[in-house]
């Protein structure tokens, strides 16, 4: 991994990190021992889960979703760039939505970023939903992170 992507995975730790440890100091509307997310293993891999969460806990996270899209010249896929999760290994992840508020990590594999932009060579299609706020807490829920 060169240096600059371990810097930048490092400042996405650090801000995933710092942004977990939030609380907007308000009571929480989930039921008392609901917990805000549930994993779940997905059947065949030992890597990748399910994760649900409540409406509360995604409000909390402040969770929004991009589109996967084509850009102008119709042959590549993007994503904003706030949708891309670089792992320990510098691999690249988002998080694909496949119900209300349930959340599957697929592997993607950058072209190039441009701005705010990540030009993906593969990833999901184009139209799928992607998490590209709450990234980081998703990643955290998945790897049994303990929140507030």
């Amino acid at each position: 991994m060169s240096q600059r992507n371990r810097w930048f995975a490092a400042v996405l730790l650090v801000a995933g990190i710092s942004v977990a440890g939030c609380t907007s100091g308000t009571a929480s509307s989930d039921s008392p021992g609901e917990e805000p997310a549930t994993v779940t293993a997905i059947d065949g891999s030992d890597q990748l889960h399910k994760i649900q969460l409540t409406e509360d806990a995604a409000a909390r996270i402040g969770l929004t979703t991009d589109t996967v899209r084509t850009l102008p010249s119709g042959k590549q896929l993007a994503v904003a760039l706030g949708a891309v999760l670089y792992d320990q290994d510098g691999a690249t992840w988002v998080y694909v939505r496949t119900a209300p508020l349930t959340f599957q990590r697929q592997q993607v594999t950058i072209s190039r970023v441009t701005g705010n932009v990540a030009v993906l060579h593969s990833g999901p299609t184009a139209g799928t939903a992607v998490a590209n706020v709450g990234v980081a807490e998703l990643r955290g829920a998945e790897d049994g992170v303990p929140g507030e």
